[in-house]
């Protein structure tokens, strides 16, 4: 009910803030003037002749000449359209005057500067400052209720594209000029990926020698190629657009120079859904790694009774690769730190069964490590039929239900891994925290890049819908471009 309540107050401030803006437009808006600076030559206002085409539509009431500023009063007479002349010996201006419903005056553009138009971008920086603040608390709330759930991700993947949208409306007051100038401001904030080109290159150059090593430590795999290609992908993203424009500029088929042509609004809207998307997938980039970060760093209650540890591939003698020694490892040492803060010892599930290339189960090959370590028979409980996290923390879950009645469970994988298998064990309804282990620094990052595109994958309709909703919007807006060009 409280997301609702928050929803729906997000809904009434829109509301009120878009009322609030429709009357102070519609009281000032019958009134308009031209501020002009580029007056040399002028000395006297009195050598200023201004040229009304149709007086019918608006005529001046007030001219002026102020610290070497031209300005123009105009009042609006009826709804039309007109162009007014700025004309003196050595000045020569024409600009266009429209006259909307209620008598609102625009300059220059048919949605372009009107007086009190400036409420539109103040009050969009208000709807998102309240929205901002709506969805820190909703993600510090989520987070803290449980980490693992996907919408943390979503609810950091859009703070960071809210707080870029106020930076582009705060930076478009000083020069604003209407709503034509709230709408380009909108469309080109997504083109902020162009502005992390460099760090995407340098990223992408990480993730080159990353893969390499990968694959030279541990040999050749499709998988291993994700960090790369998704590198390559967001850098190639970043210049298409800059690509687009050299291609349709030189071209003979599509004339993207008339700027009321409907081919350039076709380019435009084109080049908004490159960078809605990849501005959506940054976003969303970004919040994975901080979720994936602080989760792989969260060290899970003292008071837990049974620890699961997820099995992975072990070696073709039966013992343990330096991945899942490090999930055992790091199991050991929770066990050790709880027992140290509160004395109690913890019981722990090695989980995962025998592959086809295994002699033994994943289970069995974690026993006899944990027992060489010093961990009692009886400490252990193994649970080999499992061949995925989804059924690791399924059985292991049944199984431990079957020993202790309302155990407190914590879960023991690779530091990038966390999350997901955590979100896993929330989509079963299975209450447990994780502890990250250390990974080499060669395979983290595209270990990360396999995680980021697990998460996509799992929320594509989710995903698939928010940028929908987004491309939909873009639509609108560079329709209202185009309209306003043409009318």
């Amino acid at each position: 009910m409280k997301n609702i309540s928050i929803g729906l107050k997000v809904f009434v401030l829109a509301l009120i803030l878009a009322v609030i803006s429709t009357i102070i437009i519609v009281c000032k808006g019958s009134t308009y003037t031209i501020k002009r600076k580029d007056v040399y030559g002028i000395d006297k206002i009195e050598n200023v002749n201004i040229i009304i085409e149709d007086e019918n539509v608006v005529k001046y009431i007030d001219k002026d000449f102020e610290n070497g500023v031209l300005k123009i009063k105009l009042e609006s007479v009826s709804k039309g359209k007109t162009f007014i002349e700025l004309h003196s010996e050595n000045y020569n201006r024409m600009f266009v005057i429209y006259v909307h419903s209620f008598g609102i005056i625009t300059f220059n553009e048919f949605m372009g500067n009107s007086s009190g138009c400036i409420i539109i971008p103040v009050s969009i920086i208000m709807f998102l400052s309240y929205l901002l603040f709506s969805l820190i608390n909703l993600y510090r709330k989520s987070f803290n209720e449980n980490m693992y759930q996907y919408k943390n991700i979503a609810y950091l993947g859009i703070i960071i594209f809210i707080v870029v949208a106020i930076i582009s409306q705060l930076l478009s007051l000083r020069n604003y000029s209407g709503i034509i100038s709230t709408i380009n401001t909108i469309l080109n904030m997504f083109s902020f990926t162009s502005f992390l080109l460099p760090i995407a290159f340098i990223v992408s150059i990480l993730m080159i020698i990353s893969t390499v090593s990968l694959i030279r430590k541990e040999g050749f795999g499709i998988r291993k190629l994700l960090g790369l290609i998704l590198g390559l992908v967001l850098c190639f993203s970043s210049i298409l657009p800059e690509l687009l424009y050299k291609l349709f500029n030189t071209s003979t088929l599509i004339d993207i120079h008339n700027e009321n042509g409907l081919a350039l609004y076709i380019y435009r809207f084109i080049n908004t859904i490159i960078y809605i998307t990849i501005t959506y997938i940054e976003c969303i980039l970004i919040g994975t790694i901080v979720v994936g970060i602080k989760t792989a760093k969260h060290i899970p209650k003292f008071d837990k009774d049974c620890i699961i540890i997820l099995g992975c591939q072990i070696r073709k003698d039966g013992t343990l690769t330096k991945l899942l020694k490090g999930r055992v490892d790091r199991a050991i040492e929770f066990s050790k730190m709880q027992q140290e803060k509160i004395g109690k010892e913890l019981v722990f599930v090695p989980s995962g069964g025998k592959g086809d290339d295994e002699i033994i189960s994943e289970a069995s090959a974690m026993k006899n490590y944990l027992m060489d370590q010093g961990i009692k028979e009886d400490r252990i409980l193994v649970e080999d039929q499992s061949k995925n996290t989804y059924e690791n923390i399924k059985f292991s879950n049944e199984l431990i239900n079957s020993k202790i009645k309302n155990a407190k469970i914590a879960f023991s994988t690779t530091n990038y891994h966390v999350f997901r298998a955590g979100s896993i064990a929330n989509n079963q309804k299975v209450s447990m925290e994780g502890i990250g282990a250390k990974t080499k620094s060669y395979f983290l990052i595209n270990a990360f890049i396999r995680e980021f595109i697990a998460t996509l994958f799992l929320e594509k309709k989710k995903h698939f819908a928010i940028i929908a909703c987004i491309v939909i919007i873009a639509i609108i807006m560079v329709r209202i471009q185009y309209l306003s060009t043409i009318a």
